[in-house]
């Protein structure tokens, strides 16, 4: 699985949002019913048990995309253990 397709699992499970519904890179919270700061905290949570990663404190809340959070989990290493 694409580490953009299992991130945005991760935000339609998150926030509920049906299958099928798009969501891409360019994505950001004001396209996103419902996200929030707090529940930008929860999606952060999500992804990292998604990915078995803990991504840095100093990064995550200024993750504007979902290409941001793709970005990142690649920096970190997770996307790669992903893509097996």
């Amino acid at each position: 699985m694409e580490v953009l397709d299992k991130v945005a699992a991760v935000v339609r499970k998150t926030f509920r949002i049906p299958a099928g519904t798009p969501i891409d890179a360019q994505t950001t919270s004001a396209d996103v019913e419902g996200w929030d700061s707090l529940s930008h905290a929860v999606l952060i949570m999500n992804v990292e048990e998604a990915f078995g990663v803990d991504l840095p404190l100093d990064r995550v809340y200024a993750l504007n995309t979902i290409g941001d959070f793709v970005k990142l989990l690649r920096e970190t290493g997770a996307a790669e253990e992903t893509a097996l």
